[in-house]
């Protein structure tokens, strides 16, 4: 399969794909940026740490610990620092498995449910593969991205999920998406994570 920023795949099951009307090509043009979104989660027990962002870009978002990767700095040190720094900054929670095949050590009424409703649109995509410990790759488009006409004011909501244009708010959902796994060797083997 080949997924423009990803390496080549050869031994790839997607499941799951799709593109909105209008968006059947990968967007181009747009600079790759490394970060890093570290997840806690603690199978045994049957529950994920996570944080609730509570400013800038994703106000209001539960996610992973994450962010830039410093120029030098290695995939793993950067993740082990980033989760350092937001695990203090966001108010972590933890929260029982979303529906999986795993089953559950702890009655589902001691933990809150999990927040797939409060976190990016993409997740459900891959979080059940993260929890299984399942090897696998995703891409997503997301967009669209208001182009103001003259006089009009485009800004981003800051929890990223839509856009304010003059005042009124646009959806920017997923435009384009793939997602799949892959076996521990053929993972080895593109080095997914140097892309």
């Amino acid at each position: 399969m080949d997924i423009p920023g990803i390496p080549p795949l050869h031994h790839f099951t997607i499941t799951s794909e799709g593109h909105q009307q209008g968006y059947e090509l990968w967007r181009t043009g747009t600079a790759l940026k490394r970060f890093t979104n570290a997840f806690v989660f603690d199978p045994a027990e049957n529950k994920v740490l996570l944080g609730l962002k509570k400013r800038g870009f994703g106000k209001g978002i539960y996610n992973g610990f994450g962010g830039k990767l410093d120029p030098g700095e290695t995939v793993a040190d950067a993740a082990l620092r980033e989760l350092q720094i937001r695990s203090d900054e966001m108010r972590p929670e933890w929260f029982a498995y979303p529906s999986l095949s795993v089953p559950s050590a702890v009655p589902s009424n001691t933990l809150p449910a999990f927040p797939y409703e409060l976190m990016w649109k993409d997740d459900p995509l891959w979080m059940p593969h993260l929890l299984k410990s399942e090897y696998f790759v995703a891409r997503v488009d997301y967009g669209p991205v208001p182009i103001p006409k003259p006089g009009q004011k485009v800004e981003p909501v800051l929890d990223g999920t839509a856009y304010l244009v003059d005042g009124e708010r646009v959806e920017a959902g997923m435009q384009k998406w793939v997602c799949g796994v892959m076996d521990k060797q053929e993972w080895e083997r593109a080095r997914v994570w140097e892309a």
